[in-house]
């Protein structure tokens, strides 16, 4: 929106084994082989006495971390940075904002790849419209 002032926002690794001191994620849900790594999909615990391996690799295409295979529910992982792990994800339905004086129009879409707060993706809308936005990490 080149000229109206506009400010368009979008609401919403190496592989070291762990060691048994060192806290461990527990997959809270079945994840896929590919998918993006979410910390919501994920929850402390302890290693225990095994010593799990990293279970992500860097996407140079989508240029994040995703899983490099397929995890259970109840599975320990090695922890995984939250620094690489995706506030929002492909898929994920989000609102864009654009404030233009005092008026606020809000519109529906979908993220078409990972982002965190402060980062830039592109979005689609429901008429098809590709647009890139912001990423402000708020919930509403």
């Amino acid at each position: 929106m080149k000229g109206t002032g506009a400010l368009l926002t979008l609401l919403a690794l190496a592989a070291f084994p762990a060691h048994a001191a060192e806290p461990c994620m527990r997959a809270t849900h079945a994840l896929t082989a590919g998918a993006v790594p979410r910390t919501r999909d994920f929850v402390a615990t302890a290693c225990g006495e095994t010593n799990p391996t990293t279970a992500v690799r860097y996407d140079r295409a989508l240029r994040a971390a995703t899983l490099a295979r397929a995890i259970q529910p109840g599975e320990v992982i090695a922890t995984i940075p939250a620094s690489i792990m995706a506030g929002i994800s492909p898929g994920d339905k989000l609102f864009v904002q654009v404030h233009v004086g005092p008026v606020v129009v809000q519109r529906e879409v979908e993220a078409l790849q990972p982002a965190n707060p402060g980062q830039k993706l592109f979005v689609r809308a429901a008429d098809g419209t590709v647009m890139s936005a912001l990423y402000s990490g708020d919930a509403g």
